[in-house]
């Protein structure tokens, strides 16, 4: 299709590609293609069109800017970007994921190469970028702006478009290696190469296959011990209160499974640094001291992680076709895998192992008192039918001090492994894609076609540090395992045999099958050029399987029937840790779509693009119809006016609708109908109605579902969104931009408290399930239909190119200003306010927007923007940049500490590299080269520094080589 620029438009229009490295071949693309203006699809639209002749915003960054930036993972781009927030170290291990607008995960849609991809699938709401093939990535595109007219569901908050080399000839080979200045883990290490043959304009075919490999080594809260000296921390809350004694490797024991931890046998010499440490209790500290809680605990710092572990490999390969003028084909497939390797702390027996405490007898070597173990002191009374108090010193604990009088009593004590290390989980995902797609022109129609196959598999694994508790157990009344410090030799071996390593308790899967069309033909010409129709159609069934929870450790009844209650949860198990999960079952939809979109430049200033989309979903019984229109309009030459207006939803996902695998609690409770109460959260104060007796409605033991197996009655989210915008170029080279933007959410998804189905039973009437005599079977409080949220905020870019003395400079600034966001956690509730501020109340985190995602509530700083200074001198370049955000207000500050202010955040990078040798680029980078500290605070949900913001890596040095050939 010839390319119609009015001459008045020309300019800023190659400007406005420039800025969005839209024009010209990448360096390791074919080369001899000529360098012309090219009309390309751009996100947010089915029409392709030059970049600069987009009514949307949309932003683009080169895989090469990247690079420069010092980018080691797509993480990274997460992190600075300024449309997305506070996801990309989530506390999950489904890996990083973009969340534009701050409105979770599963309202931003990724896409690659303009097509969807298969779900994570334990949610089946999201995609992590690490699945992303690097090697072979050439931009990506940000559309800051509602397109489910174009693109369907999940697009409330905008879309994420990852594009690969459209051909590639050549040979390149990249090894990088990212090392922090401080010791302990952290380390990056990756290779990747790429290779590609044929051209696509003289032979008439290209094929090109990438393959890039990392591997991240896991950072210990032991690594960082600056970061939690409990001295500097104090101020925060933190360390005010000595620990109190805990289950550790060496354990507090007691004669009872009640009373396991009145004392321990290591806590006179030391207890067993790094493991566990010795401690006086909070209570050694009141005004009248007190020391029941001396004794051993878990040394977290030596448990727990700060950066989880990862390795992350991915395949990608593309084969293309002209089989004339008018049509081409190509195929390409995607592998990917990535593992995340989730560090879970010490591992102790909980409700669903045989028991809660481990037990030894008096016939073990290591039994206190018996020459390997030490006696314990102990003050007072001491008849060997008595629990007399520990002895701490003199002073502490005056009295007559004896051996403890063990009088061969079974001891009981809960006990975590030292040597193991903490327990870790290997949670593997997989991302296959298969793609054949095809285009050119017929009879006057531009068509491309497409078929789609995609699948993924979430492995789930106690990776290392798990044990058996009926294994453990015999250890310890064989005398085998030491409770009370290391292990020797027998024990060591003993200990690493009863280890479940790699064992897999979890298994989902997700599949994405589609095909769809889409035709584009110029009706008319008008003014300003052709008047343009596009008709698209899709037909899609998204598919997910559970499997059945393994049955290796689930534990059987006296007739031989496993544990497993009527809802599928696994009851006892000898896994300690973790719990098998799944309830064997294959869940599909089918989506039937049609979109219509009309492009009209109405005169050479003035165009106009209006689209409208319809989504027909089966298992929801409904079909959703979005429209979309937006605006362009050159008032100078230098000025480009823009703006849309769009709706949007959100269907519920498979998982929220057909989730087989139930997570049933229970508690006593009056039934808030039936026995209603003043106070109807607390049980026993209501008083049973006409019909119905005390002990059938009050104070009853009832079954709640936090996760429910039908949810049927969810509907999807709406939105409403526009976009008002303008392009200027006040100078040659300079294009600044700006876009006032807001989205309004309507029936959010999001999770309900068993207590607002107490208070307000006649509002959540359809959450109470009754049996045929109307009292409660269960209630569900899972997902539903909740409150509102209403965003407004102001994206700002300017670019600016110019030559200088020293050579070719660019400054570059995107930031994105939140005026509001403020949501209800329910429908009618109160409004709250969610910009600048941090907070424990659960209704930021557990009712909001990540409900069901993030395990803690969302930050959304007031301000966030990355900035950079490059430059450029024939084979040298360098880049110094910088991501900052505005501080945040402590709504709810710890215990002890009256800071409510958390400082503002910067972390600056550098890099320059060499490409003077022939095929051969060298450079360095040095990120968070002032060696900044994540922003620290005084909440609750953070140990002092909030790692969802920023990383804890500290400075760290970037090595990269990059070899074409």
């Amino acid at each position: 299709m010839t390319s119609r620029i009015p001459q008045a438009a020309r300019r800023l229009n190659l400007c406005a590609a420039a800025a969005l490295s839209l024009i010209g071949a990448a360096q390791a693309q074919t080369s001899d293609a000529p360098q012309a203006l090219e009309r390309i699809q751009i996100t947010g639209s089915s029409i392709k069109r030059l970049a600069g002749e987009t009514a949307l915003p949309v932003s683009v960054v080169k895989s090469e800017d990247l690079e420069a930036r010092g980018h080691t993972e797509l993480k990274d781009l997460v992190l600075e970007m300024p449309q997305s927030l506070s996801l990309g170290t989530n506390s999950g291990a489904a890996g990083p994921m973009l969340n534009l607008r701050g409105l979770g995960a599963m309202r931003t849609l990724t896409l690659l190469n303009g097509r969807r991809m298969a779900n994570e699938p334990l949610q089946d709401q999201y995609v992590s970028v690490n699945v992303i093939p690097r090697m072979a990535l050439d931009r990506a595109e940000t559309l800051r702006d509602g397109a489910s007219s174009i693109y369907g569901s999940d697009a409330i908050g905008g879309v994420q478009n990852f594009w690969t080399y459209n051909t590639y000839k050549g040979r390149r080979l990249k090894v990088e290696w990212n090392q922090p200045e401080h010791s302990g883990g952290g380390e990056t290490k990756a290779i990747g190469a790429i290779l590609g043959v044929g051209d696509i304009g003289t032979d008439g075919w290209n094929a090109y296959v990438s393959l890039d490999h990392q591997r991240k080594s896991a950072l210990l809260k032991i690594d960082r011990p600056e970061l939690y000296d409990y001295s500097v921390l104090s101020a925060m809350g933190l360390g005010l209160l000595p620990d109190n004694k805990n289950p550790s490797p060496t354990a507090n024991f007691g004669f009872s499974t009640s009373a396991n931890s009145n004392y321990n046998p290591a806590f006179a010499t030391g207890c067993a640094a790094p493991y566990s440490l010795p401690t006086l209790g909070a209570g050694s500290v009141a005004a009248t001291p007190t020391y029941t809680n001396a004794g051993c605990y878990r040394n977290p710092n030596y448990y727990d992680a700060v950066t989880d572990g990862s390795k992350i490999t991915n395949v990608f390969a593309k084969l293309s076709w002209r089989i004339n003028n008018a049509h081409s084909l190509s195929l390409e497939g995607l592998h990917s895998t990535f593992n995340v390797q989730k560090f879970r702390g010490m591992q102790t027996p909980g409700s669903t192992a045989p028991a809660t405490t481990y037990s030894m007898p008096a016939t073990s070597k290591y039994y206190p008192g018996k020459g390997i173990t030490p006696a314990v002191k102990v003050v007072g009374s001491n008849t060997g039918s008595n629990s007399p108090a520990m002895y701490i010193d003199a002073t502490k604990t005056p009295g007559t001090v004896s051996d403890l009088n063990m009088n061969n009593r079974t001891i009981y004590f809960v006990w975590g492994p030292a040597e193991l290390g903490s327990a870790y989980r290997n949670d593997e995902q997989t991302n296959d894609r298969l793609v054949l797609s095809a285009e050119g022109t017929v009879a006057g129609f531009d068509y491309r076609v497409g078929l789609n196959y995609g699948k993924s598999l979430r492995d789930t694994r106690a990776g290392g540090g798990y044990i058996l508790y009926s294994k453990a157990q015999e250890g310890f009344t064989k005398g085998i395992l030491n409770p009370f410090g290391l292990q020797d030799a027998e024990g060591l071996a003993y200990l690493k045999s009863i280890e479940a390593s790699d064992y897999t308790y979890r298994v989902n899967h997700a599949y994405n099958r589609s095909v769809d069309a889409t035709l584009t033909r110029t009706l008319m010409e008008l003014s300003g050029g052709p008047l343009v129709l596009a008709v698209s159609g899709e037909l899609r069934r998204d598919s997910a399987k559970v499997d059945a929870a393994p049955l290796d450790y689930v534990a059987k009844d006296a007739n031989g029937k496993y544990l497993i209650d009527a809802f599928g949860n696994v009851t006892k198990h000898d896994l300690v840790g973790e719990t098998p999960t799944g309830v064997a079952r294959d869940l599909s939809r089918d989506i039937k779509s049609a979109v219509i979109e009309v492009d009209a430049p109405v005169t050479r200033r003035l165009s106009l693009n209006a689209a409208v989309r319809s989504d027909t979903y089966n298992d929801l019984k409904t079909t959703t119809v979005n429209p979309k229109l937006s605006v362009r309009y050159q008032a100078l030459d230098q000025l480009v006016l823009r703006g849309s207006a769009n709706t949007g939803f959100r269907a519920p996902s498979i998982m929220d609708i057909q989730n087989p695998t139930p997570e049933v609690r229970s508690q006593l409770m009056d039934d808030p109908v039936l026995c209603p109460s003043a106070t109807p959260t607390v049980a026993n104060t209501g008083n049973p109605v006409n019909g119905y007796t005390r002990d059938q409605v009050c104070n009853v033991q009832t079954n709640y579902w936090t996760k429910s197996p039908d949810n049927s009655f969810l509907k999807p989210e709406k939105s409403k969104g526009w976009t008002v915008g303008l392009a200027l170029e006040p100078t040659k080279g300079l294009l600044m931009t700006a876009d006032y933007w807001g989205i309004k959410l309507t029936d959010m998804l999001g999770a309900v408290a068993i207590a607002e189905v107490q208070q307000q039973p006649a509002k959540y009437v359809q959450n109470i399930v009754r049996k045929a005599d109307g009292t409660i079977d269960y209630i569900v409080a899972s997902q539903a239909n909740r409150g509102d949220t209403s965003i407004r905020g102001l994206d700002l870019s300017a670019l600016y190119r110019v030559a200088t003395p020293i050579g070719q400079a660019t400054f570059q600034l995107e930031g994105t200003y939140y005026e509001s966001y403020r949501f209800s956690a329910e429908k009618g509730g109160e409004m709250l306010s969610n910009v600048g501020v941090i907070t424990n109340d659960a209704r930021y985190g557990g009712a909001g927007v990540n409900s069901g995602l993030a395990g803690m509530p969302q930050i959304n700083p007031r301000w966030k923007h990355t900035a950079s200074i490059g430059l450029r001198n024939g084979p040298w370049s360098g880049l110094v940049s910088v991501r900052y955000n505005t501080g945040l207000t402590d709504l709810t500050p710890r215990a002890g500490s009256s800071i409510t202010q958390v400082s503002p955040y910067s972390q600056y990078g550098a890099s320059v590299a060499y490409s003077g040798f022939k095929g051969l680029k060298l450079s360095l980078a040095v990120n968070n080269f002032t060696n900044a500290n994540p922003p620290i605070t005084s909440n609750t949900i953070y140990t002092g520094y909030i790692t969802s913001l920023a990383d804890v890596l500290g400075r760290a040095y970037k090595l990269t080589a990059d070899y074409t050939f």
